[in-house]
């Protein structure tokens, strides 16, 4: 993103400076004074460029350390300018997603954002975005009390996307609680997420279920959203198989069990 630099303070001013001085009859003028001249004209062009112009140009060469510190001192003093807070904010979260990091401030900045203005789309992917990695921190670690608090915080910001639903049928499935992941699991399918290990737990549990013409929809998911990922795909087609044999079309299943590869084993079909 490249913005305009100031215009109001031209990089021209002191060598045109200069230039004027020299054509001009040499007289006896201090050294001293003309140098404090040129310094004092080029004092007031520094200043004339406020911290946030500065940041943006850090940001726009890369330098996000620098970027960094200058937003943070434009926004001691302006601290309610909400498209610099923003500005900020995704850059401390393209540092994080590189980098890792403390995602302390990035929620602390996310959460005045969203108090401000709760529709804005950018603050709320994000936002919701940061929500889940704390519910999958916590998770992880066997905190499902807050890791179940972190998803609901991030559908109540977002609520069109399943993501958060996802994550939340993963844990609650970890937990053992069966029904509670097939719940949201159906939750996160209708905001059509393109995730295809949410459509192969989906899938093997309507399996389950005995609902075979929803497991063979929603399995065929996996295939169709793979992109470049085929990992889950033996996995997909085993089920496959399965679903195909239960329904008595065997030929349709044998094609499925080659594609689950050697580890796919279904009862009664060979």
């Amino acid at each position: 993103m490249t913005r305009p630099k100031a215009a109001s303070c031209s990089p021209e001013a002191l060598p045109r400076f200069r230039a004027r001085r020299s054509q001009r009859p040499d007289r006896a003028r201090p050294a001293l004074l003309v140098a404090l001249l040129v310094a004092a004209l080029g004092i007031a062009c520094a200043e004339e460029r406020s911290a946030l112009e500065l940041a943006r140009e850090a940001a726009d060469d890369r330098d996000q350390a620098r970027a960094i510190g200058l937003y943070q001192r434009h926004l001691e003093e302006f601290a309610d300018d909400f498209e610099a807070r923003l500005e900020y904010t995704l850059l401390l979260g393209e540092v994080w997603a590189f980098s890792g990091g403390d995602r302390a401030p990035i929620l602390e900045s996310l959460e005045r954002l969203y108090e401000e203005q709760p529709d804005n789309l950018r603050v709320k992917e994000l936002y919701a975005m940061m929500l889940v990695r704390e519910g999958q921190a916590a998770a992880s670690v066997r905190r499902f009390e807050d890791g179940e608090r972190y998803y609901q915080q991030a559908l109540e910001v977002h609520p069109d996307v399943g993501t958060p639903y996802y994550h939340l049928g993963v844990m609650y499935q970890d937990q053992g609680r069966t029904q509670a992941a097939f719940e949201v699991y159906i939750a996160a399918a209708l905001k059509r997420p393109p995730i295809p290990d949410l459509y192969l737990r989906l899938g093997r549990e309507y399996l389950e279920r005995g609902d075979l013409d929803r497991a063979i929809n929603t399995l065929q998911l996996v295939d169709e959203l793979r992109g470049t990922s085929t990992y889950l795909l033996p996995a997909a087609h085993c089920a496959l198989a399965e679903a195909f044999h239960e329904r008595d079309d065997d030929d349709t299943a044998r094609e499925h069990l080659l594609m689950g590869g050697e580890g796919c084993v279904v009862a009664g079909l060979s």
